[in-house]
């Protein structure tokens, strides 16, 4: 069997039905909220987000695609800027979410091939540090291209 050519490419507004499904791929392998009325509202709260931060560039996406169109994995990521310090003098931080691949390409590489996308565009626009939250299935891939797991992480929610 010929091994199927796997295009890595930034996300547009027509990618953002994909986008939803893949994110909620992504939720479902965690085994996060079974809830279907919260599902519904996040995906629509996700569509107006896109559809507002997609064309602006204030989220950038990646989408892994296999045979010119059928959507396998994404990624995705969002500048922040923060005051600069000592060891950020840019002040920007890329937070990287929403790496997914389907469950029968996982293994495959391609989460790494998104990985080193989003990396790519971080080297590029010259921002020099960035997070994420790494599940058990993903750990191992961001060690492998150099992120370090740390424990000054804090967090405090339902302030609504």
């Amino acid at each position: 069997m010929q091994k199927e050519e796997i295009c890595i490419r930034q996300c547009t507004l027509d990618d953002i039905d994909e986008l939803l499904k893949l994110r909620r791929i992504m939720f479902e392998s965690m085994s996060c909220y079974s809830d279907k009325q919260l599902w519904d509202k996040a995906i629509s709260n996700s569509r107006d987000y896109f559809l507002k931060n997609v064309p602006s560039s204030k989220f950038i996406g990646w989408i892994a695609i296999i045979q010119e169109k059928q959507p396998i994995g994404a990624g995705g990521l969002v500048v922040d800027r923060h005051p600069p310090g000592p060891s950020n003098l840019s002040g920007k931080i890329g937070y990287i979410m929403n790496i997914v691949v389907i469950e029968e390409y996982r293994r495959q590489g391609i989460g790494e091939k998104i990985m080193r996308s989003i990396i790519a565009y971080l080297k590029k626009h010259n921002i020099s540090v960035a997070t994420l939250h790494a599940t058990d299935i993903g750990k191992s891939l961001y060690q492998k291209l150099g992120f370090k797991l740390r424990n000054d992480y804090m967090e405090k929610r339902d302030w609504v």
